[in-house]
């Protein structure tokens, strides 16, 4: 009897599943979402390759959170520079023997290495209950969305089913928009992307929280256009004295740990950390939307969403190209196997025995 109830259980729960994912399906067609690429899906994994994905990697990243909020923004940072340089494909995770990968392009200057571990971490987990199905590009995903999410941001879907790149580019740093960069240069590179002035203006966003490098901001001390409010000025100066500083300075310095729309009245105030920042305020094209960000957060929170979910699809690979694939472990490729060493194994087995 109890066998029964047990089969009668587990099929009452499999159904309950199959229900939830059609509705959440459903609900999913009613909002305005970016197109999918080819090969991604709102419920990849639900309800039978991995249903619990999201619940396990938001539940240990709300207690990584809480021992360091920094960790949040850390990720954050970690996905834009993975995915703008060869594309959401986790390649930015991938080690070098020597050291020579992406992580060391002076663009990923600050990387914090809490942030990889925290990647390689949820995949360990993840495996654990799940076996190898979701890749480290989608752990990262959901993460950075976990990042917005759970330090105060907007919650959202994101779509998945990319797979892993077996390998890493050296120059793929090269098109992350430097910090130093005009509103005119940034339109111009997200523009290349399809990315309009909204996108632009609501990414930027996420510089209200996280910290910056002296290295990264010495300009603004320097420099009056654009313009700099003199109080926070002699703040930087006093922080930053040269760009060989090793000071950090918060990028928000009101609510440096919570992803609001602080970011925007502080560009209003002529208190943006970055010239690229900035300079948003006063360009033609995206002074307006600072206006209406700063006004209306959920204005900002719904277009970076959007845009957030537009950057998640950059150059994905999945498994209708069949070039990547699902890592063992997210800082390696896996091992290749061929034909003749698997032969080589099996002759070799037969003579042992």
């Amino acid at each position: 009897m109890a066998r029964v109830c047990s089969l009668f259980d587990s099929l009452v729960f499999v159904c309950f599943l199959l229900f939830a994912s059609e509705t959440l399906v459903f609900s999913r067609t009613l909002e305005k979402r970016p197109p999918l690429v080819p090969g991604l899906s709102w419920n990849y994994y639900f309800p039978l390759a991995c249903p619990t994905l999201e619940w396990i990697v938001s539940n240990n990243l709300e207690k990584a959170f809480k021992k360091d909020s920094g960790l949040a923004p850390g990720i954050l940072r970690l996905f834009f520079h993975d995915c703008f340089a060869n594309g959401c494909d986790a390649s930015i995770l991938l080690n070098a023997p020597d050291g020579n990968d992406e992580k060391s392009h002076p663009a990923n200057i600050g990387i914090r290495q809490e942030a990889l571990l925290a990647i390689e971490e949820l995949r360990r987990v993840i495996y654990k209950q799940c076996l190898p199905v979701v890749s480290c590009s989608d752990i990262l995903v959901v993460a950075a969305r976990e990042a917005v999410r759970q330090m105060g941001g907007p919650d959202f879907d994101v779509p998945l089913g990319r797979k892993d790149s077996l390998t890493f580019d050296l120059d793929g740093p090269n098109n992350l928009p430097p910090p130093f960069f005009r509103t005119e240069q940034l339109l111009g590179v997200f523009g290349q992307r399809n990315f309009d002035a909204t996108d632009v203006v609501a990414l930027s966003g996420a510089h209200t929280y996280g910290r910056a490098h002296c290295s990264s901001l010495v300009n603004r001390t320097i420099e009056s256009d654009p313009p700099i409010d003199p109080d926070f000025k002699n703040k930087l100066v006093a922080t930053c004295p040269t760009s060989q500083s090793s000071n950090i300075v918060n990028l928000d310095a009101r609510t440096p740990a919570k992803f609001d729309n602080m970011y925007f009245i502080n560009l209003l105030n002529r208190q943006g950390v970055f010239t690229s920042d900035q300079d948003l305020a006063s360009h033609p094209q995206t002074k307006e939307i600072v206006n209406l960000f700063a006004s209306n957060q959920k204005e900002f929170f719904d277009s970076f969403a959007d845009a957030f979910v537009k950057v998640s699809q950059i150059d994905v690979i999945t498994s209708r190209q069949g070039k990547g694939e699902i890592r063992d472990r997210c800082f390696v490729a896996n091992k290749k196997v061929s034909l003749e060493a698997v032969a080589e194994e099996m002759v070799e087995l037969v003579e042992a025995i």
